[in-house]
């Protein structure tokens, strides 16, 4: 099971003036269970590549696949992908609209036509997912909600369906410390304790750093890395010619190791680089 993009071109406004080549030749495959992260310089193409893995965008060139559908095939009924394939944009909560919030994560399945039993059941599931307590929020006005709390309400809607494969775009965006803290976290839980196949797609490089195992980075509507994390962001001096940052731990341990400390330049969190820096404080400094 996975999502495929085969030869993936997209082009905004053909045969126009405006006519802009956003997607060149994107090969991709995300395995199930995997956790992805997508990076970009803002125009890179990224949001524009995840709206095709559930066909909310069809490729001008090119064909993308969901565990072994052609999506892009004439005649295709999306309602079933989009079951599969979830999709969350940044400030889903923008998306709130229902009297309360029971109501408002509800509302995809029942329009699936699912019994209430079912519906209920599904409404619980996904609130107990992102840590809302179904009893004492179910019947509050969405928008009653804190900023944190509307969007994992939303998120809640998108999780209500089910999906094998949920994609995120900037799920943090907006949002205060406490609540980035709270949704990574959940997004973490859901990936481990449920299954579901993750895409991440953010401008925060330390959010990527600690969060996923895999990192594709988009340039000018191409890929240019779909490696290990760590292995992305080894390649800083490439990086950065691109418009793209690197954690601020690895800034870090570059800059100690310019003053001449024996540290790994390749550390990704703050536990790795205070592992790290112990190891040289107990056994002497380089230059020491």
């Amino acid at each position: 099971m996975s999502l495929i993009t085969a030869g993936v071109y997209f082009t905004y406004q053909p045969n126009s003036p405006y006519e802009t080549h956003v997607l060149k030749n994107i090969n991709l495959e995300i395995k199930e269970g995997e956790f992805v992260g997508l990076i970009g310089h803002t125009g890179s193409g990224k949001s524009t590549l995840i709206q095709h893995f559930n066909g909310l965008l069809k490729p001008s060139a090119g064909k993308v696949f969901v565990d072994g559908q052609d999506i892009t095939q004439k005649g295709m009924k999306l309602k079933a992908i989009r079951q599969k394939v979830g999709m969350v944009f940044q400030y889903p909560e923008h998306q709130l609209f229902e009297e309360t919030v029971f109501k408002d994560i509800a509302f995809g399945p029942q329009n699936l036509g699912m019994s209430p039993q079912l519906i209920e059941k599904r409404v619980k599931n996904a609130m107990r997912l992102v840590d809302l307590d179904y009893v004492r929020y179910r019947d509050l006005s969405p928008f009653v909600l804190s900023g944190g709390e509307k969007r994992r309400a939303a998120i809640a809607g998108v999780l209500a369906m089910n999906p094998q494969y949920l994609i995120l775009d900037e799920p943090t965006a907006g949002l205060d410390p406490r609540g980035r803290e709270e949704i990574l976290a959940h997004i973490v839980k859901i990936h481990r304790n449920e299954g579901i196949t993750v895409i991440l797609v953010s401008h925060n490089m330390d959010d990527v750093a600690r969060l996923v195992g895999r990192l594709v980075v988009i340039n000018q509507g191409e890929i240019v890395y779909d490696n290990p994390t760590r292995q992305v962001f080894a390649e800083f001096e490439s990086l950065q010619k691109i418009s793209l940052d690197i954690p601020t731990v690895t800034k870090l341990m570059i800059r100690l190791q310019e003053k001449g400390w024996p540290v790994r330049s390749d550390i990704l969190t703050i536990e790795e680089a205070q592992e790290e820096i112990m190891k040289v404080v107990r056994g002497g400094r380089a230059d020491a």
